[in-house]
């Protein structure tokens, strides 16, 4: 080998070297943003994932989490910059799609928020997900003609929806499981955040009230008698105060449901949770543990109607001042 030959291998070996040390420091940095985004700090998770790109432009593995983490801190405009670029080399990606779709409509930008959705529904047609978001944007249009028209027609739909399921949930019971349940009420309305991420589903102890999150008025009925199911079982206790346990049991009885009830359709969260569900009860266990400790950190193992190998056991929580709203429930994702 002569010199020139050596000085060249020397050249490449010194070039690929870098890059190896880039793609490092690329993927240790989006691996530290994941962790910012999942415990909700937003900004800083966008700072990182942004010097990830800065370092390596070509780690296309940070544009979803990127965009999702842009749309979770409200900046639409830099969500839909990630989205497209995602979508740009998955074009198939029908949740991707949908969230772009979201980005649109909440920037008020609803032509273009409805093509995403007719787009996803054209390849899956029970895609509840794409479905409720289509519905909600063309109420939203009405609304920049009729604004009255508008709301009569969403709080009819709303109505129409929680009647319905509303009885779903109650028949997946037995009678017996309502006793002292009679002045629990379920509405659509806003609900509280965990971790910058508002709740699907909420049950709320001093106001004996069920609430699902209002961007599920067009949900699928059979969707949305899933999470007031799971929230029943919160509601049973008739507690101020919820547990690891309890989150479990919730999840469970929420699995059941969707398995019995959900055939044909078709939505992200209830596929996920069903899908660890069906795999084995206890991975589902360990995602929900794992998913309520990391958003509360002093959030007690056991209470006492969902204790250890069917045991009653006192509270492990001391509440003062009276009734006390629960923690709100936010679906895996």
């Amino acid at each position: 080998m002569n010199l020139s030959q050596t000085v060249s291998f020397s050249q490449a070996q010194s070039k690929n070297l870098l890059a190896a040390l880039k793609m490092s420091q690329d993927n240790r940095l989006k691996l530290q943003a994941d962790e910012a985004s999942k415990e909700g700090y937003f900004e800083r998770a966008i700072e990182l994932y942004e010097k990830a790109l800065e370092i390596n432009p070509d780690n296309t593995s940070v544009f979803i989490p990127l965009a999702k983490t842009y749309k979770f801190n409200n900046d639409f405009k830099n969500a839909i910059k990630y989205f497209e670029k995602a979508l740009a080399i998955e074009p198939d990606d029908v949740e991707n799609r949908t969230l772009l779709g979201e980005c649109y409509k909440n920037n008020g930008q609803y032509s273009k928020a409805k093509l995403q959705f007719e787009q996803v529904l054209g390849q899956r047609p029970n895609y509840d997900f794409a479905k409720r978001n289509l519905l909600e944007t063309e109420n939203y249009m009405l609304a920049l003609i009729d604004p009255q028209q508008a709301r009569e027609e969403k709080q009819a739909a709303a109505q129409a929806n929680l009647t319905q399921a509303v009885k779903l949930a109650c028949s997946f019971f037995p009678k017996r499981f309502f006793k002292d349940m009679q002045d629990i009420t379920v509405s659509f309305n806003k609900t509280a955040s965990m971790a910058g991420r508002s709740n699907i589903a909420q049950y709320e102890h001093n106001k004996r009230e069920i609430t699902v999150m209002e961007d599920y008025v067009y949900a699928n009925p059979t969707l949305v008698a899933s999470y007031i199911v799971h929230e029943n079982i919160h509601a049973k206790d008739n507690d101020p105060y919820t547990s690891i346990r309890e989150e479990q049991d919730a999840y469970r009885k929420q699995c059941e449901f969707w398995i019995k009830h959900g055939q044909g359709i078709e939505d992200p969260e209830m596929d996920f949770v069903v899908g660890l569900y069906k795999k084995s009860a206890e991975d589902l266990d360990k995602r929900v543990a794992e998913v309520y400790r990391l958003r509360d950190k002093n959030i007690p193992e056991t209470s006492y109607n969902h204790p250890p190998a069917n045991k009653k056991i006192a509270a492990t929580v001391s509440l003062t001042g009276g009734a006390k709203t629960l923690k709100a429930y936010d679906i895996i994702a």
